[in-house]
């Protein structure tokens, strides 16, 4: 069977370093990169420039949208061009292109304003699963963004529903929690194990996405949080 083409911006990020891994013997990858990858094709190219990346994705089947300023720091000087502008310019080029598959790495910092009535129920024992942290997100119907961040992170899923809506895309936003590089809470956040989202989660959440994305001019948005972090032994 033939692999799709699968694009990916931000390969050389965290959550690119790690979905790499495992997606690489599923899909025909191409990395749009600022810089080169080793063991993948790589297409050089900025997403804040549209004409650098507008040639990259011809051919694409789908499109995993990774690249993203990842901090809660309010420095609009880096989260405008690049979560703002970058999004729009990678959907905007997909279109052009005629890719209608679309995956966007959203966060949970959309609601979090939230995490307060969060925490205090994590406190209370109220979750003990993954599923029953993302019954309480999926509650949350408005977004309640923590930071400028979590702003751009609003956009770009409200951009998604644009391009389904009005070019019959097909989009699925996922709303990250925490994704460590070594799978493992912060050590000094006493809630960190709380809004972790595992690596196996997030690769799984991944696929499941790329696959709803073959059905026809639909929009999702799922909560990828995992069970309570607990110690291997």
């Amino acid at each position: 069977m033939k692999k799709d083409n699968l694009c990916i911006t931000g390969l050389s990020g965290r959550l690119g370093s790690i979905i790499h891994k495992a997606l690489k013997d599923e899909y025909e990858i191409t990395a749009l990169n600022r810089r080169v990858l080793p063991d993948v094709r790589t297409i050089r190219a900025d997403i804040t420039n549209y004409d650098s990346i507008q040639p990259a994705l011809q051919g694409q089947d789908v499109i995993l949208h990774l690249a993203a300023y990842p901090f809660a720091d309010d420095n609009w000087a880096e989260i405008l061009p690049v979560n703002v502008v970058g999004t729009y310019n990678v959907l905007e080029a997909a279109k052009q292109a005629g890719v209608r598959r679309f995956v966007f790495a959203s966060s949970l910092s959309v609601l979090g304003g939230h995490m307060k009535s969060f925490r205090e129920w994590c406190e209370k024992g109220a979750f003990r699963t993954g599923e029953a942290k993302v019954d309480f997100f999926n509650t949350q119907e408005i977004p309640r963004p923590d930071s400028l961040y979590g702003a751009s992170k609003v956009f770009g899923e409200s951009l998604c529903r644009l391009c389904v809506d009005s070019h019959s895309m097909s989009c699925v936003c996922l709303r990250l929690a925490e994704v460590r590089p070594d799978d493992r809470p912060l050590p000094d956040n006493p809630f960190g194990y709380a809004i972790m989202c595992r690596h196996r989660d997030f690769i799984e959440g991944v696929r499941r996405a790329i696959e709803l994305t073959r059905r026809a001019s639909i929009y999702e948005v799922v909560t990828l949080i995992s069970d309570d972090f607990q110690e291997p032994g």
